[in-house]
């Protein structure tokens, strides 16, 4: 192999170890939401009976959530825990957008 190819493609491998998996997303029903622990909990629309808690330390999060709210969040595992990326409430969404609420 020439000096660049091998360059390149030593380069190709080093961006894919550095992605890791990618975040995952789950979207439910709040069932709390704790800014002080912080924490988050849903109710899982894609698997009935099961809640998941995200720790929302540092996520971005949109309007706050309140029991009852749909939110959709992108998280990554990490030492065990669901760690928050960001957080759209769904349900607040055309607040944000200065529009009427539901």
């Amino acid at each position: 192999m020439s000096t660049p190819l091998v360059a390149a493609f030593l380069l190709a491998a080093a961006v894919c170890v550095g992605c890791g998996d990618g975040p995952r997303v789950v979207q439910g029903t709040v069932v709390g939401y704790d800014p002080d622990a912080p924490t988050l909990t849903l109710k899982d629309e894609r698997a009935p009976g099961s809640t998941i808690v995200l720790d929302t330390s540092t996520a971005e999060i949109g309007a706050q959530p309140e029991p009852g709210d749909t939110v959709r969040a992108a998280y990554r595992v990490q030492g065990g825990r669901a760690v928050a990326g960001r957080v759209m409430n769904l349900t607040r969404q055309a607040e944000l957008r200065g529009g009427a609420g539901h």
